[in-house]
């Protein structure tokens, strides 16, 4: 383990992915440990905020932009050869067909598919904050994303709905981390 500071980890089969905070990225296969970071590899900053496996692919939000890797090919998205609004990527999280993206800096919500580039910041939907921190999204594909000072936004692909302490029982409008239970949105 490249640093004790562990952000962000996912599992796919036996191999154990830990994004760290300033160390990079941890490979575990319960026998060998391989570390990817600025220095190694096409990783395009060592801050590794949140981690999405899709497939083969493993996505990687830095603070520095998103980064997909197949153990073998990198491909980074940055603001300057793609759609990404903001190179602060704080959450990832993956529907049917499309990988969302926030963002913590100010850049929204993005959304996207492989090819096509989509984003939603407070000017263009309603989202409550472009600091979207975190996102999961429940079994009727509702995105959740929790936001940076403006409470919990439900996105149903059409309509929004913004969950904060002045009309619900949210206790603080900070929500760093969402999460789905059955019915239940953890925060």
């Amino acid at each position: 383990l490249p640093q004790n500071c562990v952000l962000s980890l996912a599992i796919d089969g036996s191999d154990k992915w830990i994004g760290t905070g300033e160390g990079g990225l941890a490979k575990f296969d319960d026998t060998n440990w391989i570390v990817y970071d600025t220095s190694n590899s096409e990783l395009p900053d060592n801050y590794i905020r949140t981690l999405a496996i899709d497939g083969s692919n493993i996505w990687i939000g830095t603070w520095n932009g998103l980064a997909k890797f197949d153990d073998t090919n990198w491909i980074v998205y940055d603001t300057t050869n793609s759609g990404l609004p903001d190179n602060s990527v704080t959450s990832l999280t993956l529907d049917y067909s499309n990988i969302w993206i926030g963002t913590g800096e100010g850049g929204g919500l993005a959304k996207f598919d492989g090819t096509d580039w989509m984003y939603y910041e407070t000017s263009n939907s309603g989202l409550p904050s472009n600091q979207a921190v975190s996102i999961t999204i429940d079994e009727n594909n509702n995105k959740w994303i929790g936001t940076y000072g403006s409470g919990i936004a439900k996105f149903d692909n059409t309509n929004w709905t913004v969950y904060n302490t002045s009309n619900s029982g949210l206790p603080d409008d900070e929500v760093l981390a969402v999460a789905v239970e059955g019915d239940n949105i953890w925060a």
